[in-house]
């Protein structure tokens, strides 16, 4: 029987150890970064009996540890062995974890249908479309009125959004716009002037929970709406 060997690593672990301070009623996040004892002990992690490496993002293994009686295991390849998606957010210092990735170019009204909204839906397996500046598009939203919203429930499961946005119907009037608000922040807003053709854009979701799609102008197409 081989002894247990065990490592006593002394330095930076992960990063950042996060605590909440309260003053005067307010409650903050500071960072800080503290030197902490962990220990290596040749911890084996084991998925339906079967002996597992956890990888990183970079396919390198990673040896859980102990600290305070605690053992850590890495976030990616524990997801990953629970056949879960896992992604970091560096802006928020963020890890998003869901069930499935929906893979880039879906349709997003068929992955993400909207839960509550005024405006006329079109998919192409339906065979429905609109024309902007006598292209027709599909898998898209159009504005009935003039302050027109649709409400959709994102899970965290996407990252970004591909679309092209411009005039319907020939109705080409100033101050036309459209605002993209993920979790209550404005991440796009596209203006369109008049007369100017359809512009493809890119929308930054960032994995957020919520986002809200409002119309400033009526007769405003929103086609080929297609997860980044």
């Amino acid at each position: 029987m081989k002894p247990i060997i065990k490592e006593r690593l002394k330095g930076m672990v992960s990063g950042l150890i996060i605590g909440a301070l309260v003053v005067s009623g307010g409650v903050f996040a500071k960072q800080k970064f503290e030197t902490i004892e962990v220990e290596y002990n040749n911890i084996k992690v084991y998925k339906d009996n079967v002996l597992c490496e956890l990888k990183d993002a970079n396919g390198s293994t990673i040896e859980p540890f102990i600290y305070n009686g605690t053992t850590y295991m890495p976030v990616r390849g524990t997801a990953n062995l629970a056949d879960m998606q896992v992604t970091w957010d560096g802006a928020t210092q963020s890890v998003y974890l869901w069930d499935e990735m929906v893979p880039s170019g879906t349709p997003f009204l068929e992955a993400c249908p909207p839960y509550d909204g005024y405006c006329d839906i079109y998919l192409a397996t339906e065979g429905q479309s609109f024309s902007m500046a006598g292209e027709k598009y599909s898998n898209g939203i159009t504005s009935r009125y003039n302050s027109s919203y649709e409400l959709f429930n994102l899970n965290g499961k996407y990252s970004a959004i591909e679309c092209t946005i411009g005039h319907i119907y020939n109705e080409q009037y100033e101050g036309k716009s459209v605002s993209f608000i993920v979790d209550g922040r404005v991440v796009k807003e596209i203006e369109l002037e008049p007369e100017c053709l359809p512009k493809k854009v890119s929308i930054p979701i960032s994995y957020g929970l919520q986002l809200k799609i409002q119309f400033s102008g009526s007769a405003i197409g929103i086609g080929n709406m297609m997860v980044q």
